[in-house]
This record gives C-alpha cells, sequence and structure tokens, in this order.
C-alpha cells in the first residue's frame, strides 16, 4: 500500500518534470520536479539510500558537483553547480541503483535521455574544459560518465575519441555504451579514418546483445562504407 501511496505521485512527478525538460528552454523547474519524482518513487523501497541528498534553505543540495572537483575538474563542477544537471545525474543514479528491476526500465530510460539531452543542451552554452571532461570520464561514476557523453553530443570539440571506444569496447553500463554508440554514428562524418578505424574495430570486437537499441546503433556503424 506504501509503495502505491507514494510510487504513483512518484511516477506522475516524474512524468511531468521529463515533460518541463524537454519543453523548457533552462529546464530547472523539469530537473526539480524529475528529482522529486525519483525520491517519492524511490522512498518506499530503500530511503536510508538518499544520503547524499539533503534540503537546505536553498532548495536540494547533491553531492555530485563535489564529486566533480574532486576529480580535478573545478571549472566543470561550477558549471554544473549553477544548473540542474547536478539534480538530473543524481536522480538517474538514485533511480539505476534503487529500481533495477525490468518494470522500472521506461522510467530509467526517461531520466537518462533527459539527463543526455539537457547535459548537450548546457555543453552547447556554456564552455567546458576538453582535459577535464576527458579527467571525468577516464574517472567518474558510471552515471557521471553517461553525463559526460551528454556534453560531448552538446559540443563536439569535448569529443575525445579514446572515450568513446572505451565506453564502446569496455563500458561501465550498457546505457554507457549505447550513449557512446549513438555519439559514434552521430559525428561519424566529422571522424577521421584513423579514428572511425579505430571506432569501428571497436563496434566488431564486442559482444552486444541482438534486438537491442545498441544493436541497432552497432549495425548502423558498421554499415558505413570505409572512407566516408
Amino acid at each position: 500500500m506504501r509503495r502505491w501511496m507514494l510510487g504513483g505521485p512518484g511516477l506522475l512527478t516524474l512524468g511531468a518534470g521529463v515533460w518541463k525538460a524537454l519543453v523548457s528552454d533552462s529546464g530547472t523547474a523539469g530537473g526539480v520536479l524529475v528529482v522529486a519524482g525519483v525520491l517519492l518513487l524511490v522512498a518506499p523501497f530503500m530511503i536510508d539510500r538518499l544520503e547524499r541528498v539533503s534540503v537546505s534553505g536553498t532548495g536540494l543540495e547533491l553531492g555530485l558537483s563535489r564529486d566533480v572537483a574532486e576529480q580535478g575538474a573545478p571549472k566543470a563542477a561550477a558549471i554544473i553547480d549553477r544548473s540542474e544537471l547536478a539534480q538530473l545525474t543524481e536522480a538517474y543514479g538514485v533511480l539505476r541503483e534503487v529500481l533495477p528491476d525490468p518494470e522500472y526500465t521506461n522510467a530509467r530510460s526517461y531520466v537518462q535521455d533527459v539527463l543526455v539531452r539537457r547535459a548537450a543542451t548546457i555543453a552547447e552554452r556554456e564552455k567546458f574544459d576538453a582535459a577535464e571532461i576527458r579527467a571525468l570520464f577516464s574517472n567518474g561514476s558510471p552515471v557521471m560518465r553517461v553525463m559526460v557523453l551528454g556534453l560531448m553530443g552538446g559540443d563536439p570539440s569535448l569529443v575525445d575519441v579514446a572515450s568513446l571506444v572505451e565506453g564502446i569496447a569496455k563500458p561501465a553500463t550498457r546505457t554507457e555504451q549505447y550513449e557512446a554508440l549513438r555519439l559514434t554514428e552521430r559525428l561519424w562524418e566529422r571522424l577521421s579514418e584513423p579514428e572511425r578505424a579505430m571506432l569501428r574495430g571497436a563496434t566488431q570486437g564486442v559482444p552486444i546483445a541482438k534486438n537491442s537499441r545498441r544493436a541497432t546503433v552497432a549495425a548502423k556503424i558498421l554499415a558505413k562504407p570505409s572512407g566516408s
């Protein structure tokens, strides 16, 4: 009963947050609603796991920007701290960890897509340091690596082919692999032939479940002719 009392409103709030984050110019209101929806959704299951989320006079305080700074990316931390990106990343991380069951796949996918899109939007208007972004991908948590791929999608100057190869061949999660494949396919025309060869080789050498989103994108990459 308690799951339905909190989980139902949580899903509704989460859906409202996703919609607002996608249609709003700033995305801040949507980010807050996404976080609120996730908190309501996971509260009946593992509320004690949310020690990273606290409430202060200024609202929700999340640990992501501190983690980013500790990874040697203070400039990125400052940008993330003044945007809703920390909220979305933490919300996705909590949802992914606390509700891994298949029945919550849609909720996880919604928040994941919003996170990647908002990261790309922020990277389009803010100036991130490419060296910091590479460091975050190399040393960051699984959810942070997904966020970084979103940033790369918004600003191609941040793209690091070695990171994409790692995201495809040695991903921390299937989500990371999917986002790395999708970014590779989207930016293919911008890549040099040696870079394409590296990414094509990584895609060929990794087992991917058939009939998955990852398999669909991988097939598109492998179907591209050499030198084009």
